[in-house]
């Protein structure tokens, strides 16, 4: 059998299942070739199609929904990898393009979601049939992300070791709901004065009192940043999937974060949940962070739970999904 794999060159949880997905199929003894987007390169449908050219394989897959749009004419066995349908922005390019996205992931032959809830979304929005549609949960690194020294960690950031962290590993996209996470730590502050708020993620900054923007960290220094934490902080409203807490899980932080949409597939009991919806839901993040850095404890079970997703699984369970196709 040979793969063909379209990647985009992305950032966050798409992009390590891109880089992740075609080196666990190769060691399964399967031949792999992977075309990926020179990083910058923007081009158009047309000259996309030309990059994405099928070549010859069994199975063509595009790691993301958004290469879709570029399945004219469909390569034979084409299977897209969906990780959200998000809905939220509402400018004009986003529109097109998930128009565009929604009538091209019906020309795929198979569709994997990497979640329950994303699914469901794609059944109930995009309107494919569920049998169509197959659930591969996303991976973590367990050599990379892992349980480490506190303290050790903390001082390789330059942090206080004598002062308590909340971690935030989100981008300021309106669905990550910063608004919620910034009163959140206002309320903590009116509390304790010896805690500070880590911000990482895509280089979005968060102002005010007591926020430290940790700035672009390199991927192999992030278990660094997870485990210098007391607590992972994730405000969320819409998540595909969300890395960050599946990182956390791995490296034992305790995680506070909202209930909604594919986040307590991911974590289970493995964390504290907050109804977003509830009144008092700043009230209630603040109690819950507040009680985890008072505990002081590894999250045990997070790292047990960790451990069911690794990414030669979901080699493994792609794999059958080729199988099946072919």
């Amino acid at each position: 059998m040979k793969v063909v794999y379209w990647t985009p060159n992305s950032g966050g949880g798409a992009g390590k299942y891109e880089y992740y997905l075609p080196k666990e199929v190769k060691r399964l003894g399967v031949e792999v070739e992977v075309f990926i987007r020179p990083k910058g390169f923007k081009g158009n449908p047309i000259t996309l199609r030309l990059f994405y050219k099928s070549s010859r394989g069994d199975v063509i897959h595009a790691t993301t929904q958004t290469l879709s749009i570029y399945s004219y004419p469909k390569p034979n066995k084409f299977i897209v990898t969906v990780h959200d349908i998000y809905s939220l922005h509402k400018s004009l390019v986003s529109q097109v393009k998930r128009f565009l996205i929604k009538n091209t992931l019906k020309r795929a032959d198979r569709i994997i979601a990497v979640s329950n809830f994303t699914k469901n979304e794609i059944i109930e929005q995009i309107g494919i049939d569920e049998d169509k549609i197959e659930v591969v949960y996303m991976g973590v690194d367990h050599s990379l992300y892992r349980p480490k020294d506190k303290e050790d960690c903390k001082k390789r950031l330059r942090l206080n070791v004598e002062e308590k962290h909340i971690l935030v590993v989100a981008s300021n996209l309106p669905h990550k709901r910063m608004d919620i996470t910034k009163a959140v730590f206002d309320e903590i502050l009116k509390v304790r004065r010896d805690v500070k708020l880590l911000k990482a993620g895509y280089g979005s900054k968060l102002k005010g009192e007591g926020i430290i923007n940790v700035g672009f960290i390199p991927e192999e220094k992030m278990p660094i940043l997870y485990n210098a934490a007391d607590v992972l902080l994730h405000t969320s409203e819409y998540e595909g999937f969300g890395m960050p807490l599946l990182e956390a899980m791995a490296c034992g932080i305790p995680i506070v974060c909202s209930n909604k949409a594919s986040i307590p597939e991911v974590v289970g009991d493995c964390a504290e949940l907050v109804d977003l919806d509830a009144e008092d839901s700043v009230k209630q993040f603040a109690e819950k962070i507040l009680d985890c850095i008072d505990k002081g404890k590894r999250n045990k079970k997070g790292i047990e739970r960790s451990k069911k997703f690794s990414w030669e699984r979901v080699a493994r369970e792609t794999m059958k999904v080729y199988e099946e196709l072919l």
